[in-house]
C-alpha cells in the first residue's frame, strides 16, 4: 500500500464579502493521459532512504514475593524477553524511579495552556509543548465517561477524585483532567495543584450526562412494560458511541507519545457495551495507541456494587411474562452487567493496567496506580516476526533471579499491512491521513485546480480540480489481457474557519489494456467544488 497527499489554499475573489454556501462535489472521472515523462523524471531524480522501525516498550515491575518491595540492581542481562515463544534481543533497558522526586514543580506545567500536553480546544491531538517539564513524575489523567454515567454514578466518581486529591496524593504525581461528553474535552492541563484540580473536578455535575438504555435480550419476556406501541432499537447509536470513546481515549494516547515515562489513565465509566465484533476496529486502534504511548489504562466501573432484583427496582417498569419468577430476568440483568464490563476489562489488561469493577471503593484504583509506577523497568526490543499482519502476539517476561513475582503487560497487537486491514481499519487509516499535519508521502501525486464564475448573475464558483498520478507509481497487477490497480481518492474543502464545506470519497478502478503500457502514462482523476466567494484550504489523499 502507498498514499500521498496534496494540500493548498485558495481565494474566490476575496474582496467580496457574502454568506459561504455548502460545497456539492461533482462526480470523479479518469482517463489516462499520456504525457507520462514527468512523473518518471521526477521519481528518478529523487533519492529516498526508507526504514520502518517498531519498538516494542513494555514495562516490568519486579516484586520481592515476600515483603511486596520493588527489587532494583537488575541489569539488562538478568532479563529474558519471549514473543509467542520466541526470545527478542533487547535494543534498550532502563530504570525508571519517581520515589527521589520531593515536590513537583508547580509553575512548570500548571494550569491549561494555549500549547497543552494534552490536546488543543479543539479536542485535536498536538505535540507536547515542554515534555521534560513532566519527566521524572507519576503523570495520572482522569478521564470522566459523562455520557455514560447516572447523576448517583457522577457523583460517585467525583467523590473519589475529590478523595484522591484531597488525601492520596503525593508530591511526585501530576494529574490531568478529561472528559467526554458528547466530545472530548481537556478540563485541567497536568499540573501538581491541587486547588486546580479540585476546582476542576468541582466542574462536573450529575446534569452532565445521561447513560444509554441497554439493550434487552430480543425477547419481550423480562423487559420492561411501558404500554408503548414502539420501542427503538438504539444498538446502533451505542455502536457508533463506543467508538467515539475509544477513539477518544486513543486520541489522548496519540498526544502523550513525545512524554517518555510510563503514563497513567484512569477511566470511570458506567459500562462499554460492545454488540458481536462491532467496535473491533475502535479497539485495536485504543490499544495500539495506548501501547505506542507507553499508557496504561486503569478503568473503573463507577456503577459500583450492584443487588440485582428479579423484578426490578423503583426506576423500572414492572416486567412482562414469567421472566421474573423463573430465574430469566436475574439471568439477563447478569449477562448485560457483564457485556458493559468486558471492553472495560479488556481495554485494562491489554494495555498493562486493571479493571476495577463491582467495588463501592475506588481508592484501591489510585493507590495501584501509584503502586505500579514508583519504580519499574523499561525494556525495548524489535520483533524478530516480521509480518504486518495485525495479530496480538503474547510476550512472556523472566528474570533471573528467584524469589520474585513480575507484573507487566501480556501482549500487543502487530501492525497490519493493507492486506490484513480490515475495511474499518482502512477506512481510519484515510481519515488519520486526512487529519494528520504530516500525513505520509510516498506515493507522488499532482494537483491543479481553477475557479469560474458559474454565471453572469451568479454569486458562486465552479473549481474543478484534477489530480495526476504517475503510472510508474501504480502497482499494476495483469490478468488477461488488461492491467488494473485501484485508488482511493479522499479529498476536503475547508474555509477560513476550519469547517469543512465540501468533499469527495471515491474508489476508482483502473482497468487499462496491456497494449495502452499504463506504466508509462499518467492517471488523471477530475472532480469539482461549488462555492462561494472566500478563502479555502484543499486537502485530497490518494492511496492506491
Amino acid at each position: 500500500m502507498r498514499k500521498s497527499f496534496f494540500q493548498f489554499g485558495f481565494s474566490l475573489a476575496s474582496l467580496l464579502s457574502c454568506a459561504l454556501l455548502a460545497a456539492t462535489a461533482a462526480a470523479g472521472q479518469v482517463q489516462p493521459s499520456s504525457n507520462g515523462t514527468q512523473g518518471d523524471s521526477d521519481a528518478g531524480s529523487t533519492f529516498v532512504l526508507k526504514e520502518h522501525s517498531d519498538l516494542v516498550l513494555t514495562n516490568i515491575v519486579v516484586r520481592d514475593k515476600k515483603t511486596g518491595e520493588i527489587v532494583r540492581g537488575l541489569t539488562a542481562n538478568d532479563f529474558t524477553v519471549l514473543e509467542n515463544g520466541k526470545a527478542q534481543h533487547l535494543r534498550s533497558f532502563d530504570f525508571e524511579s519517581v520515589d527521589a522526586v520531593a515536590s513537583a514543580d508547580q509553575g512548570a506545567v500548571g494550569g491549561k495552556t494555549a500549547a497543552s500536553p494534552l490536546l488543543n480546544t479543539n479536542g485535536v491531538a498536538q505535540s507536547v509543548a515542554n515534555p521534560a517539564a513532566l519527566e521524572n513524575h507519576r503523570l495520572v489523567i482522569l478521564m470522566f465517561d459523562l455520557s455514560s454515567m447516572q447523576v448517583e454514578d457522577l457523583d460517585r466518581a467525583v467523590a473519589a477524585a475529590r478523595h484522591y486529591i484531597e488525601q492520596q496524593m503525593q508530591p511526585a504525581d501530576m494529574v490531568a483532567l478529561v472528559s467526554y461528553g458528547t466530545s472530548l474535552s481537556v478540563d485541567q492541563d497536568f499540573t501538581a495543584d491541587k486547588t486546580l484540580l479540585l476546582r476542576g473536578v468541582a466542574r462536573y455535575n450529575g446534569n452532565e450526562g445521561q447513560g444509554l438504555a441497554a439493550g434487552g435480550d430480543g425477547t419481550t419476556s423480562g423487559t420492561a412494560d411501558v404500554s408503548a406501541s414502539y420501542t427503538p432499537d438504539e444498538s446502533e447509536y451505542n455502536d457508533i458511541n463506543i467508538d467515539l470513546k475509544l477513539y477518544a481515549i486513543a486520541d489522548i494516547a496519540h498526544s502523550l507519545e513525545k512524554i517518555n515515562v510510563k503514563k497513567s489513565l484512569l477511566f470511570f465509566s458506567g459500562g462499554l457495551t460492545r454488540t458481536g465484533i462491532e467496535n473491533q476496529a475502535s479497539l485495536h486502534a485504543a490499544v495500539n495507541a495506548a501501547v505506542r504511548a507507553n499508557l496504561s489504562i486503569y478503568s473503573a466501573d463507577i456503577r459500583g456494587l450492584e443487588a440485582l432484583s428479579p423484578v426490578g427496582d423503583a426506576q423500572t417498569a414492572s416486567l412482562q411474562g414469567n421472566a421474573a419468577y423463573s430465574g430469566a430476568a436475574v439471568q439477563s440483568q447478569l449477562d448485560a452487567n457483564f457485556d458493559s464490563q468486558e471492553t472495560l476489562s479488556t481495554i485494562a489488561s491489554d494495555t498493562g493496567g486493571k479493571a476495577f469493577l463491582d467495588t463501592n471503593d475506588f481508592a484501591p484504583a489510585f493507590t495501584r496506580i501509584q503502586h505500579d509506577t514508583s519504580a519499574y523497568y523499561m525494556l525495548g526490543f524489535s520483533s524478530s516476526n516480521p509480518a504486518r499482519d495485525g495479530k496480538y502476539r503474547r510476550i512472556t517476561i523472566r528474570v533471573h533471579k528467584s524469589g520474585v513475582k513480575l507484573e507487566y503487560r501480556a501482549g500487543y497487537y502487530a501492525p497490519a499491512d493493507f492486506r490484513h486491514s480490515t475495511n474499518d481499519d482502512r477506512e481510519r487509516e484515510l481519515n488519520e491521513q486526512l487529519n494528520s499535519d504530516l500525513p505520509a508521502t510516498d506515493l507522488l501525486v499532482y494537483l491543479d485546480a481553477f475557479y469560474f464564475r458559474s454565471g453572469t448573475d451568479s454569486e458562486s464558483f465552479f473549481v474543478p480540480v484534477s489530480l495526476i498520478v504517475p503510472g510508474s507509481q501504480i502497482p499494476f497487477t495483469q490478468k488477461s489481457d488488461k492491467d488494473k490497480a485501484t485508488l482511493d481518492v479522499v479529498g476536503v474543502v475547508k474555509n477560513h474557519a476550519n469547517m469543512e464545506v465540501g468533499s469527495v470519497r471515491d474508489t476508482v478502478k483502473l482497468k487499462l489494456r496491456t497494449s495502452e503500457n499504463a506504466r508509462q502514462k499518467n492517471i488523471q482523476y477530475t472532480t469539482g467544488f461549488t462555492l462561494a466567494p472566500g478563502t479555502y484550504h484543499l486537502k485530497f489523499v490518494v492511496r492506491e
